[in-house]
Formats: structure tokens, C-alpha cells, sequence
């Protein structure tokens, strides 16, 4: 959004659940996506609840994921955005993720202009792999119902890598040309390349099955039976979190290793002061911020092999992979954290999102 609003003579509109602002851009426009829950005065307390619904299985099958339920969603978003278009014109639509953008379609057909569709990952996969919904269920094919209208009509698709496209195009049948690739990035940062970094090994992101955050759990029991001087700092919140803290219990590591949620204005410099981001997760198809937030404050990253980002990550000098195996996952962590040229991964780093990802 700030660098879209940088090009001259563009007028930006974002439609968020709450109202938002954006301080020092006048061609920026917030506004509320205007549901029924807005006149209950408790669209807060419905959003996160129906969010805390979603995390459990139960509600996630019988409710949040019918077809019924999600329909309603769509309907709601579609005719809030034809409202909110009625009284700001614009001349493209862009939606964030599968059921936002089958709810703008609704808004494209109205007003008749196009949608770009922003795909970063396969919904109803990710559902499986959190253990909520199983493959060929009701709550399957619901999501994935959403993701066909969303995906065939929209004009444009964007989605983060080959692999992405390619699923995308094969399961619904889509015309490739119209699938684009625009991977993430980083923001471009000072980074002080001269700072003492302190011997810090990072994870911060969400605490979800498909994270695989427990691979960095058990590998932080070796590195630490290895080097004691090692600090290990797990930031975020999620589902898995319980299930985290029971097997960092069970190999005798530190409950402070759990720093809890961080705002990223408040992680940003505590990153910048840290040694190594981990990158567990072996979810092929995703399309992570992850990586590139870590490499825009200087922090080289282990992750697992086979990755996209992990051809990135080589091509700058900016990391070492691992098989998914908390051992080898740990040794290749001390051997970035020690190794004689660990300035030149920091560089490495840096250069990834100075030459291609920003």
C-alpha cells in the first residue's frame, strides 16, 4: 500500500474490519467493512470469536466451514464493498486471499472493473495440515468452493511461486497466462553491519502444525547441550502453542525460551541484535514472510531443503538448509552461528532484499 501510493495520481481505498488509519499519505482512504455486526456494537468480540471458533475442530466442521456460513461471509464482504464502491469509484479491485476475493467478485460484477486475486496459500491444505478439516470433507469442498469462484473469476491471480502456480492452474483448471508471480519481500532497512550481534537464535511467527516450530524445539535441546551460551527465543501465539510448550518441557528446555507475542515494530530491532532466524517449516507450496523479514535486518537463516526460498537464500550466501531432522537441524545452526564468515552471510542477507526482494 505505501509504495503504491507513492506512484503519482494513485488513489488508494482499503476496506479492513476496523477502522485503521495510515499516518502521512493523504492518498490513502481506510474504511470499515460495513457487516450486520456493525450494528450490534460488538464487531470486535463476533470477529474474534468467530476467529477462535475456526482454530477448533469441531466448530471449524460444523459451522465456520459449511457452505451455508461461508456463502453468508462472501455475501457480506461482496455487499459492503458494492456500498462502499457506490460512494468511492475506483478502477481496480485487489482482495487479499481466497474468501475476500470471492466476496469482491460479487463487487467486480457490479460495478464492472477488474480484480487482481492475492493467493499466497492453498486454504483448504492448510486446514488439513493443522489436523481442523479432513481431505474430501464437507468442509473441504466448501473452502474449496470459495477458492474456485474466487480463482475463476477473478481477471488476474497473483501467487508467490512456480510451484503455487502450478497446483492453482491443475486443481481449478485455470487459464495459466492469467496466474502472475510476485513473490514476497522485505522492507529495506538500515542495518548497523558493524554491530556486535548477540549469540541469539530466533523464531518468530505463528505457532501452527504447518509451521513446524517443534523441529526448532527439539533441535534447540542439542544446541544447547552443545553450547550453554547460546540464547534460544520463540516469538508468537497460535494454536500449536500448548503442544510446543509440553515438548519443550519434555527435553528439560527453559520456559523463558517462549517470549510470547511481539508487535513488529517492537521485533524489528530485536532481530536486527540477533545472530540466526529458523525457518522450520516444510510446506512447499507456501509463500512466507517470514524469510525475507529476518534477511531485511541482516539475520541469516537456517531452514529445510527443498524450500524455493532456500534457491534464494544460496544464490546470496545468506543461510544454511538442513534436512528436517532437529539434529542435523541443530548442527547447521551452530555452523552459521559459528561460522568464520558469518559477516558475509549478515551481508548476504541484506543483499537479498537490497537486489531483488523489497
Amino acid at each position: 500500500i505505501k509504495y503504491l501510493s507513492l506512484h503519482e495520481g494513485v488513489e488508494i481505498h482499503v476496506y479492513t474490519p476496523f477502522n485503521e488509519d495510515y499516518n502521512g499519505f493523504k492518498n490513502i482512504h481506510f474504511h470499515k467493512l460495513r457487516t450486520s455486526f456493525n450494528f450490534t456494537g460488538l464487531e470486535k468480540i463476533t470477529y474474534r470469536f468467530s476467529r477462535m471458533m475456526i482454530k477448533r475442530k469441531f466448530f471449524a466442521n460444523n459451522l465456520m466451514y459449511r457452505s451455508l456460513t461461508l456463502n453468508r461471509i462472501v455475501q457480506e464482504i461482496g455487499q459492503s464493498l458494492i456500498r462502499g464502491l457506490k460512494r468511492f469509484p475506483v478502477d481496480l479491485l485487489q482482495a487479499e486471499q481466497d474468501i475476500v476475493a470471492a466476496g469482491a467478485v460479487l463487487a467486480k460484477k457490479s460495478h464492472d472493473i477488474p480484480l487482481v486475486a492475492d493467493i499466497l496459500d492453498l486454504w483448504a491444505d492448510e486446514e488439513i495440515l493443522a489436523g481442523r478439516i479432513e481431505p474430501e470433507s464437507h468442509a473441504f469442498k466448501a473452502i474449496n468452493n470459495v477458492s474456485k469462484m474466487a480463482l475463476r473469476e477473478s481477471d488476474i491471480v497473483l501467487v508467490g511461486n512456480p510451484l503455487l502456480k502450478h497446483i492453482l492452474q491443475s486443481r481449478f483448471s485455470l487459464d495459466r497466462s492469467k496466474i502472475m508471480i510476485s513473490p514476497n519481500g522485505g522492507e529495506l532497512l538500515k542495518v548497523n553491519l558493524t554491530k556486535q550481534r548477540k549469540r541469539r537464535i530466533v523464531y518468530a511467527g505463528n505457532f501452527e502444525p504447518y509451521e513446524y516450530v517443534d523441529l526448532f524445539v527439539r533441535s534447540a535441546s542439542y544446541i544447547l547441550k552443545k553450547d550453554k551460551s547460546v540464547e534460544i527465543s520463540i516469538f508468537g501465539k497460535g494454536s500449536d502453542e500448548k503442544r510446543l510448550r509440553q515438548i519443550s518441557k519434555q527435553h528439560g528446555l527453559p520456559r523463558s525460551i517462549f517470549k510470547g507475542f511481539v508487535q513488529r515494530r517492537k521485533l524489528i530491532p530485536i532481530l536486527m541484535e540477533s545472530s540466526v532466524g529458523v525457518v522450520p517449516t516444510k510446506k512447499k507450496y507456501a509463500t512466507p514472510i517470514k524469510p525475507f523479514e529476518y534477511f531485511s535486518t541482516g539475520l541469516p537463516i537456517v531452514t529445510i531443503k527443498g524450500m524455493w526460498w532456500t534457491k534464494v537464500m544460496k544464490k546470496y550466501h545468506a543461510g544454511m538448509s538442513s534436512a528436517f531432522d532437529p539434529k542435523e537441524f541443530a548442527e547447521m545452526t551452530l555452523a552459521l552461528l559459528d561460522s568464520a564468515n558469518f559477516n558475509r552471510y549478515v551481508k548476504g542477507a541484506i543483499d537479498v532484499i537490497k537486489k531483488e526482494y523489497n
